[in-house]
């Protein structure tokens, strides 16, 4: 499931423009390798690019750059450094990363420390995600987003 959420980052990554790929400050092989991709024709071959760029996230925190990716492309500006880093680190970015990431076995550990969370409206949510795709996947996100925040709220 992370090789989804990685493939799903370096699509991502490779459909910003140039301006704002640059404003993410990604480590310089993730970088070059999003302008090689960008430079390839051959769907295969960029294909095979584009999971060199996944490997390369790999070896980085990729969560982080996930969550400026997804900042830069709903509000078309990253947030201050400050908001940014604290945000990255937040339980509730940290639970919607390993919901959608780790499927099953992220669920079964979010519901293991939040006995409350009803299984059924998560599992719906994370599907709602993983389906869509552009906007709608966006609001997918934040609907489940603010599901997590929701339960982390609640008293255990």
């Amino acid at each position: 499931m992370v090789e989804e959420t990685l493939e799903r980052l370096s699509e991502d990554l490779y459909k910003l423009s140039e301006k704002k790929l640059g404003e993410l400050e990604l480590p310089e092989d993730v970088h070059d390798g999003v302008l090689l991709a960008r430079a390839i024709e051959s769907p295969r071959a960029k294909r095979r690019q584009l999971r060199l760029v996944r490997s390369a996230l790999r070896d980085t925190n990729w969560s982080s750059i996930q969550e400026r990716a997804r900042a830069l492309i709903e509000h078309g500006s990253l947030p201050n450094r400050k908001s940014g880093s604290a945000e990255e680190s937040s339980p509730e970015t940290v639970w919607v990363a390993r919901l959608v990431g780790e499927g099953v076995s992220g669920l079964d550990a979010f519901l293991g420390a939040y006995a409350r969370a009803d299984r059924t409206h998560l599992r719906q949510l994370v599907r709602s995600v993983e389906r869509a795709s552009g906007e709608r996947r966006l609001k997918a996100e934040r609907k489940l987003r603010d599901a997590v925040r929701s339960f982390l709220a609640e008293p255990r």
